[in-house]
Parts: structure tokens; C-alpha cells; sequence
């Protein structure tokens, strides 16, 4: 094996490991934002319909349970289809993110 060879392999190394190393943080913090829309989200519904009572619809808990477990776009969807079907207005943060 070539100095120049080992050199390319040991870059190349290098690269992937950087790569790997700044996906971690970054897939971690979008998580965190997802799951606050998805909080965000329910809090709005539950301000609409209450917290408890006849009002009450399970497929918001659902949702929300949804993305407490880690899948927050079946949740995030779930909520927003929640929100369509009762009226009520997505959270200021949802129309900016939606233009």
C-alpha cells in the first residue's frame, strides 16, 4: 500500500466519521422540534375542546401518544387532520410553517 493510498483511505475515514458525527445532534434536535409541534398541536385542540368531558376526541390522544412514542409525522398529520375536522385554527407557528 502507497503513502498516497493510505492517505486517501485514512480521509476518506475521516469524512465519514465527521459525517456520522454531525448527523447524530442534528437528527436529535429535529425530534425535539417535532415533538413540540406535535404538542403544540394539542395543546390548541384541548383549548378548543377541553380536557375532559363529552368533547372529548381519543383520536387527538392517539396522536399525541403517537408522537411521544417517536413517530411524530403520523402524529403531527393525525392532529392536523384533528384540527381540520373540528374547525379549529393550526397554531400560528403551523400557518408560518405551512407558507
Amino acid at each position: 500500500m502507497t503513502a498516497f493510498s493510505l492517505l486517501r483511505t485514512a480521509a476518506t475515514a475521516s469524512g465519514v466519521l465527521l459525517a456520522i458525527g454531525l448527523t447524530g445532534p442534528v437528527s436529535a434536535q429535529s425530534k425535539t422540534d417535532e415533538l413540540a409541534r406535535c404538542q403544540g398541536l394539542y395543546s390548541q385542540w384541548s383549548r378548543y375542546n377541553g380536557t375532559f368531558g363529552y368533547g372529548r376526541m381519543a383520536g387527538a390522544d392517539v396522536a399525541l401518544e403517537e408522537c411521544r412514542k417517536g413517530n411524530t409525522t403520523a402524529g403531527i398529520a393525525d392532529l392536523k387532520r384533528a384540527l381540520e375536522r373540528s374547525n379549529i385554527p393550526l397554531p400560528a407557528s403551523e400557518t408560518a410553517t405551512a407558507r
